[in-house]
Order: structure tokens, then sequence, then C-alpha cells
């Protein structure tokens, strides 16, 4: 079997050795034309910016996550249109134009250039390449306060739908209330009540003592209207209580709308990088290599074959 290997360490080696000085030149070749071909002549470096964050003030959604939710803020179509019309991202990509075709080009080369995406650790990563150093962190940052102020619009809509409803139950509450205080007043007018517990007892010592007359006819008043009193107070009081309690969220909710609240807790913030990040030309010239290599020994390989073939056929 080992002697009917064609490709077997020793033969490759042998092959190799006949053939070095044309591997040598594939080689350099290979690496030659990649070096020039990953130039700034012909590729475009970019450079990249970046920032890791964690979200903040978030209250997620069912089963998301604040990180979950605060990525597909990032990833939101109106916080790109905003952040590709800042910085004119069409003419900047070279893509300007409003048809379908443009647009869909614009998009692509957006989320090419932008990647964001959720770590291990829960927190938010924000990856930005560019053509100029200095706009892929100013993107970041620009991003970063895009979302911000998504999520603050966010919050606050949902905050004036709160403020509305408790708006709304305390207006009701406040009638119920006045209503309440209207009736207990007239009762206690109509039928001089003012503290029944504390009239009952001067009734009853009246009653004790044998002054009848007026005692009588309180006595008669607090029988009739007396456990109507009372229950109009507990009934006030209940309604003071609960009125107090959503006042207390009103409050809260109003003094909420006056923040100026961030979501983003920024532990790695963007700079402006010095050195490029794409093409990675090492990379490019060290596989251009490989590659020309394993070509190269296919072909000759092919060769060798085609040539063995003919000697065996004479």
């Amino acid at each position: 079997m080992e002697n009917s290997s064609e490709f077997n360490t020793g033969s490759l080696f042998s092959l190799a050795m006949r053939w070095r000085w044309h591997l040598i030149a594939i080689i350099a070749i290979s690496g030659l034309a990649a070096t020039i071909f990953s130039s700034s002549a012909f590729i475009e470096p970019k450079f990249k910016s970046t920032a890791i964050l964690y979200p903040v003030n978030i209250v997620p959604y069912s089963n998301e996550s604040a990180t979950e939710q605060l990525l597909q803020i990032f990833q939101s179509a109106d916080v790109k249109a905003k952040i590709i019309a800042k910085f004119d991202l069409a003419n900047h990509y070279g893509l300007a134009g409003d048809s379908k075709e443009s647009n869909a080009s614009l998009m692509l080369e957006y989320n090419d250039n932008v990647q964001i995406s959720k770590t291990e650790y829960e927190s938010v990563n924000i990856d930005i390449l560019d053509k100029d150093p200095v706009k892929a962190c100013a993107m970041v940052n620009a991003l970063i306060d895009e979302t911000n102020m998504k999520l603050r619009n966010l919050q606050r809509g949902k905050s004036q739908e709160m403020l509305k409803l408790y708006a709304g139950q305390l207006a009701i509450k406040k009638r119920e209330i006045d209503s309440l205080e209207s009736e207990i007043s007239k009762l206690r007018t109509d039928n001089k009540l003012i503290d029944v517990a504390f009239q009952t007892r001067e009734v009853t010592r009246a009653v004790i003592n044998q002054k009848s007359g007026e005692a009588e006819i309180m006595a008669q008043n607090i029988q009739q209207k007396g456990a109507e009193l009372t229950s109009l107070n507990l009934r006030l009081e209940a309604a003071l209580h609960y009125y107090n309690k959503q006042k207390d969220a009103f409050d809260d909710i109003t003094g909420d709308l006056q923040k100026e609240l961030t979501y983003t807790n920024v532990v790695t913030k963007p700079f402006v990088a010095e050195t490029k990040s794409y093409p990675i030309r090492w990379l490019i010239v060290l596989l251009s290599m490989v590659a020309s290599l394993f070509l190269g020994f296919t072909v000759i390989s092919l060769v060798e074959s085609k040539k063995k073939n003919s000697r065996q056929s004479l």
C-alpha cells in the first residue's frame, strides 16, 4: 500500500524539492500580489470604534431581559434612520439614490459596518467601522444618544398614559369625596349631629338625670340618623385614603417626567482609532500564500501524474 501511494510524505517532499524554485516563485508572486491588492489603493482601510455598556433604568417586557430590550432599540429602524440621516451615510458610502436598490444597498452597508451584539456578561457591545476614524467614534456616541432618546420618549409616553389614567381616577374620587362631605354636612346641620359618639354619651347622661326635652329629641336624631352619619364618615375616610394613595402615585409619575434619565451605563467609552482594523493585510497575505502553495502542489501533482501515465503508456 505504501509503495502504491503517490502522495505520501516522501513523495511530497521529493516533489517539492524538484519543483522548489517554481513553488518559491508562486509563493513570492502570490505574496507580492496580495500585498499590493490589499493596500489602500485597492481596498479602502477602515477604522473601528468600540463601546461596551449595560442597561439601566429599563423595565423589561414579558420574558425579555433589559439587555435584550436595549439591543432591540439599538437595532430599531428609526434609530438606524436617524444615524444615517445625521451622518449623511448615503453620500458617505457612495450609495445616494431614491430607488429601492439604493436603499437596500445602504442598509446592507450600514449593517456591515455597524455591529451590535449581546455579550456573555449581559452587556451590549457596539463596533462601528468607517474609513474616517473620527466619524466612527462619533457614530458610536450618536448611536448611544439616539437610543437613550428613544427609550426616554418611550418611557415618557408610557408615563403620560399612566398620568392620564391616574388623573381620571383622582377626578372621579374627588367628586365622590365632595358628594360625601356635602351629605355629611347636611346631615349634621339638619339633625344637629356633630359627634355621634360624644352626643350619645351626653344624651344617655341626660336621660339618666331625667332631663328629657331636648335630650329626647337628640336621642331620636341619633337613633334615626346616627348610623347613616357613621357610615358616611367611614366611606369618606376610605375615599380619602384611596385618593391620597393615588395622588402619591400621580406625583411620582409627574416627577419622573421631569427627569432626564439615561438608560445606558457605558463601561468602555469609544475612542478615535489610530490604526486601521480592516483589511488585515498580514492575514490576507498569509492566506494567499497558503492557497497558492496548495494550488501549486495540485497543479504540479497533476503534471507529474500526467508525465508518469505518458511514460507507462509507451
